[in-house]
């Protein structure tokens, strides 16, 4: 299955899944702006679409022509729409912390990456935050993504939380290493857990990982 996201005019309104059988399924997005809605709604974008086959409008849209160059990710567009693939994971991954591991496994830290959660009047009391893994994927379009697991306990003994996915910016990989890493550290809620420059650097085969093989000055 290949998945899309939609774009109309900059704005995200909806998504395409084009399955292995050939069935392509459109579900459009919620949207405040009466403009965009009505723009959709010109478009047959306003509503979910299930197709047999192709989608006239992406069918259309997805021609060599209207493919962006000078990116690795695939994106299709013409005028004010634009469809983007989203990239699936390989399975090659770079695990930089788990929770419980022991000195000398894979995902090994010292520290226990816990964080202060939101504070206020609606906090349960006793709540508590912590990553319970931590790590880089490659993609199948040759970009990579940040992942992080959260997970939130409080007395009663509920808990929540959830994996975040982040993709990093293509241009960042043209930065030194070291401006690299301090970018990265910003996707996936990854300082807010404790995640630190220091941290990463000490990574054996972490650059090498990325790509980069010697030192950009």
């Amino acid at each position: 299955m290949d998945r899309f996201t939609v774009k109309l005019g900059g704005s995200e309104i909806g998504y395409l899944n084009i399955y292995s059988d050939s069935d392509w399924y459109y579900s459009g997005r919620y949207t405040d702006s009466e403009e965009l809605k009505n723009r959709m709604k010109e478009l047959g974008l306003d509503r979910d679409v299930s197709s047999p086959g192709p989608i006239v409008i992406f069918d259309r849209l997805m021609r060599p022509e209207n493919i962006k160059g000078g990116t690795r990710r695939l994106i299709y567009t013409d005028g004010e729409l634009s469809l983007e693939r989203i990239p699936e994971q390989t399975g090659d991954s770079f695990l930089i912390y788990r929770v419980g591991a022991e000195k000398g496994e894979e995902g090994y830290s010292p520290k226990k990456h816990d964080a202060p959660h939101y504070e206020g009047p609606k906090t349960p009391e006793g709540m508590r935050e912590w990553a319970s893994w931590y790590q880089f994927n490659k993609m199948d379009d040759g970009t990579y993504e940040a992942e992080l697991d959260e997970a939130w306990w409080w007395g009663g003994g509920h808990n929540d939380g959830g994996t975040i996915h982040a993709l990093i910016p293509e241009e960042w990989l043209g930065m030194p290493w070291k401006e690299f890493i301090s970018n990265v550290l910003n996707l996936a809620f990854a300082r807010h857990y404790g995640f630190t420059e220091e941290e990463l650097e000490r990574k054996d085969g972490l650059k090498e990982f990325f790509g980069y093989v010697e030192e950009r000055e």
